[in-house]
């Protein structure tokens, strides 16, 4: 593997120059979607609202993307209601988000997509990385998919620990993307089989 640089933001995780032309893709059946799970104490799950103050989004957005202006791009992309975002109840701060999407890129022509996941690590260990995804995935079998797609990087390994954990799978869509698999899962403690993956 070769060597990332690393660009780490103020309060967020240490985020890394791309290092590969294609992301990696996870999938999931959606069948049998969990209930999304009961929000802790002193949080509120909750939607995005049209004409809340934008910086409160790019401050959260900004913990894990380079780019902090795409909150017209989500929500322009979202699906109705599709905008999932926590809220500190105390501060009004926002700490998690995520976002049903439609179907990105063309290929994924039979499912929805999940994307921009984001949690404030000042807040971590409280599931709500977990909480937002979960909704993701109701609302996506909500709208009919039976199946969804989402993209991820090599180096957002506590985005892929939820995401396994949710029953997502690694998406073998082009060479290389097993070895890169089998050295994520390494990273993350976990063995790798291609009977736990979906090859296309």
């Amino acid at each position: 593997m070769t060597d990332n640089s690393e660009l780490c933001g103020k309060r967020g995780y240490p985020r890394q120059k791309l290092q590969f032309d294609q992301q990696l893709e996870m999938v999931i059946p959606l069948v049998d979607v969990p209930e999304v799970s009961a929000t802790p104490d002193g949080y509120l799950l909750r939607q995005f609202r049209p004409g809340e103050d934008d910086a409160k989004y790019n401050t959260l957005y900004g913990l894990a993307f380079e780019s902090r202006e795409i909150i017209p791009w989500i929500v322009a992309n979202q699906i109705n209601d599709g905008f999932f975002v926590v809220e500190r109840i105390e501060t009004g701060q926002l700490v998690a988000s995520s976002i049903a999407q439609k179907k990105l890129p063309p290929k994924w022509v039979d499912g929805g997509s999940l994307g921009w996941l984001v949690t404030d690590p000042q807040h971590a260990g409280k599931g709500l990385g977990t909480l937002v995804v979960t909704a993701v995935n109701d609302r996506l079998h909500a709208e009919g998919f039976e199946k969804a797609y989402l993209s991820t990087d090599d180096f957002r390994l506590p985005a892929i620990s939820i995401y396994l954990k949710q029953g997502w799978l690694p998406r073998i869509h082009a060479d290389g993307m097993e070895a890169r698999w089998r050295y994520v899962f390494a990273l993350l403690g976990r063995g790798f089989s291609l009977d736990g993956a979906v090859v296309s």
